[in-house]
């Protein structure tokens, strides 16, 4: 039989199975396809993708949760998927719910059991503490209670930030559930009889919702284990809506991050907020703004933050979001599970799983200022060699272990609440500061977002010893609550040797950068592709390694490593990774600086502080891909320090104008701005001032209307233009009127 033959058999074999076993019939499977491309084709088709998995050939292996319907619906389109087998103890473990129901566990809870279950374990713990309060924020759809536990004082506190952690958004993910509880007790019990702990409490409102969607947890007790929404009757017969892709933020931006289609299990709902759930936990947060959150998830291993909902998009406050969840090289929760394929959870932005739209966690940040943050548990991995995927042992040594992972994560956030802006995590990290995010050919800075609008201005030096003022924009995106991303234009620096945003005490000296599109560059390893950030030309790479020349650095300090990148890995798989090593023994050693994991299919900037030996004087830098599709583009290495600056300050620095000649006014002038004042004149050639104006605030920037100082049009011809700043440095240029 042809290979058409067998696909036409295997899809009326599954069309059988969708009429035998029913729509909601559910499994993990596992298959294959040609590109990433056809992956968030996939998702359009509104599948259940769990993990993703490139492969070096470009290929790439999908496990989903799927129906027998989706089975079907994927059969059409060629693509076989195959159910992944349980590991022997959790084939016997799901034998047993599907046979005794919550009666199978001796850790797991489910919901409505009166004696052991979450909703009566809740009231037990109110009762026996004082320092514990239960109540409802709301109803689900079948009207359970969605209830909060509140641990500390009992009254709400306006002067005390919130800190909220919520659970089991999605219903089969009981270690979620689980770690809830258990974090409960350790708030209410081991917290306060620590060092600093009672302290720690006190300083906050602490509120822990252990499960979101109660209707559809106790369904995965009872009914179909690796159910995921809530138990929404929906109009075509089907049920469920995913609570996590029905919040208000980004709400069904496209059709890869969340599903127009009831029978999908990712499917968004009718409108924003339609579902009871949501609007409890929205509700909430109307009511108790949190300062920061988690939302715990499985499975994966992840620190995911804002934005998700788009590949390539960093939020503003982005540089407070990393020093809190910490990088691959010092993340803010390890793995110590035994037989976990990770050492850690992997930090970054929620994209680098894959986009979704009307999540919490985006809708938490962009609608409250909320430093949200959500935590895929445990890496789905490993009992006797085969994964467990969503099905986590019901093991309480191995369960107290994930939330002996988990709960400094939380406890930091709880140290984060009362300012955020100055947060560090578990890693150790510096808290976040204004930084350059990137150099070129974009320059990307992030900037204190309490400053007043225009008051910052990017100077741009050059090597022929000219400076001038570059306007920056802001971007919706990039406004955080704490820091505010600003852009240059691409044709105001192209020409950069050294860029300062003074307001900020930033500075960035460029001393080399490469872009792929010299045929003799000194770099080399990697091959070029077309798909480019910067000029025509990018490196990529798979199983190979990019080296830099030999880098003069001698007494430069605060060195950075700033480049452009994009890749085709998976958060789930770390071996599948980029690694950036820097040098200062010309290559006989190397030290790891950076690591890429996860996938990111669009351009996005990264920014590498060099903690470099002092006296170094060359530095050589490496790019290493391993196997995984990694491109690299206009790559940057720069000093924080420079005199450039004032080496053209003191030469005499040129004014820019925004025509010469000037034909019609108004005229736009820029020069470097400075921290303090300035005074701008117009003179004719006589020497005569003509107009001028003393500036308050030196932001580089003045319009003329071609007008004297008595308010009379000049005539045609030239004038002088000259700058003075209160520090000194003066800027001048002939600018000729022609009317």
């Amino acid at each position: 039989m042809g290979a058409v033959g067998r696909q036409i058999v295997g899809g009326l074999l599954l069309l059988g199975a969708v009429r035998a076993l029913g729509a909601q019939e559910l499994v993990t499977a596992r298959f294959a396809v040609r590109s990433a491309a056809a992956a968030d084709s996939v998702r359009r088709l509104g599948i259940d993708v769990v993990e993703t998995l490139p492969r070096p050939d470009g290929s790439v292996q999908i496990v989903a949760v799927v129906s027998a319907r989706d089975r079907y619906v994927l059969a059409g389109r060629g693509w076989l998927a195959e159910a992944v087998a349980r590991p022997p103890l959790l084939a016997a473990q799901e034998a047993r719910r599907a046979a005794l129901g919550p009666r199978a566990f001796t850790v797991f809870r489910d919901f409505d059991d009166p004696t052991r279950g979450i909703a009566a374990w809740l009231r037990a713990f109110d009762a026996s503490h004082a320092n514990v309060t239960v109540d409802s924020i709301g109803a689900s759809v079948e009207g359970r209670p969605i209830l909060a536990a509140k641990i500390g004082a009992p009254e709400d506190d306006p002067g005390r930030p919130n800190a909220l952690f919520v659970a089991t958004y999605h219903a089969r993910e009981w270690v979620a559930t689980d770690l809830a509880l258990r974090l409960v007790q350790h708030l209410a019990d081991s917290l306060p009889n620590s060092p600093g702990g009672a302290a720690l409490l006190a300083s906050c409102d602490v509120w822990v919702v252990p499960v979101v969607n109660p209707d559809g947890y106790e369904y995965t007790f009872w009914a179909e284990r690796l159910w995921r929404k809530n138990r929404r009757a929906n109009p075509d017969g089907t049920f469920g809506v995913d609570l996590n892709r029905n919040h208000a933020g980004f709400f069904a931006l496209d059709d890869a991050g969340s599903s127009p289609t009831p029978s999908s299990e990712v499917y968004r709902g009718p409108s924003p907020a339609s579902e009871p759930e949501t609007r409890a936990v929205e509700a909430f947060h109307a009511a108790h703004p949190p300062a920061v959150s988690i939302s715990y998830h499985t499975y994966t291993g992840a620190i995911l933050y804002p934005w998700g909902h788009v590949t390539g998009a960093l939020a503003g406050d982005d540089g407070v979001l990393r020093a809190v969840a910490g990088s691959d090289l010092a993340s803010a929760i390890l793995d110590s599970v035994p037989g976990s394929e990770h050492d850690h959870y992997h930090p970054g932005p929620g994209w680098q799983l894959y986009p979704t739209n009307g999540d919490y966690t985006d809708w938490a940040y962009r609608q409250h200022g909320t430093l949200a943050f959500t935590v895929e548990l445990t890496s789905g991995c490993c009992v006797g060699g085969a994964s467990y995927g969503f099905e986590f042992p019901d093991d309480d040594t191995l369960l107290a272990r994930v939330a002996l992972d988990n709960i400094p994560f939380a406890l930091a956030l709880l140290a984060a609440a009362g300012s955020p802006a100055r947060a560090t995590g578990p890693a150790g990290l510096a808290a976040a500061q204004p930084e350059f995010e990137a150099v070129w050919p974009e320059v990307r800075v992030l900037v204190p977002a309490t400053a007043p609008a225009g008051g910052f201005a990017l100077e741009v030096a050059t090597d022929s010893g000219v400076a001038r003022g570059v306007t920056l924009t802001g971007d919706s995106l990039g406004r955080g609550l704490f820091f505010t991303r600003l852009t240059a234009p691409r044709s105001g620096v192209t020409d950069s040797r050294a860029l300062r945003v003074a307001q900020a005490g930033l500075i960035a000296d460029i001393l080399a950068r490469d872009g792929a599109e010299r045929t003799d560059s000194p770099w080399n390893g990697f091959r070029r592709t077309s798909t480019a950030f910067e000029g025509t030309q990018a490196w990529a790479g798979v199983t190979d390694t990019l080296v830099s020349p030999e880098i003069p650095i001698a007494g430069r300090r605060g060195l950075r490593l700033y480049f452009w990148t994009q890749h085709g890995g998976s958060v789930f798989n770390h071996r599948l990774q980029g690694r950036v090593e820097v040098s200062t023994d010309g290559g006989a050693s190397w030290t790891l600086v950076y690591r890429a994991i996860g996938a990111g299919n669009a351009w996005y900037p990264a920014a590498v502080p060099l903690d470099l030996t002092l006296g170094a004087s060359g530095l050589r830098v490496r790019f290493i891909a391993d196997n995984m599709s990694w491109l690299v583009d206009a790559i940057a290495i720069a000093a924080g320090e420079t005199r450039l600056f004032d080496a053209v300050a003191a030469a005499g620095g040129q004014v820019e104008v925004s025509a010469n000649p000037v034909r019609s006014g108004p005229v736009t002038l820029h020069w470097p701005p400075g921290p303090g004042t300035a005074r701008i004149e117009i003179f004719s050639t006589l020497g005569t001032r003509v107009a001028g104006e003393s500036l308050p605030q030196d932001l580089g920037r003045w319009v003329w209307m071609l007008e004297t100082a008595g308010g009379a049009p000049v005539a045609s011809g030239m004038y002088v233009v000259v700058v003075t700043r209160s520090d000194g440095a003066r800027f001048r240029r002939r600018l000729f009127v022609a009317r």
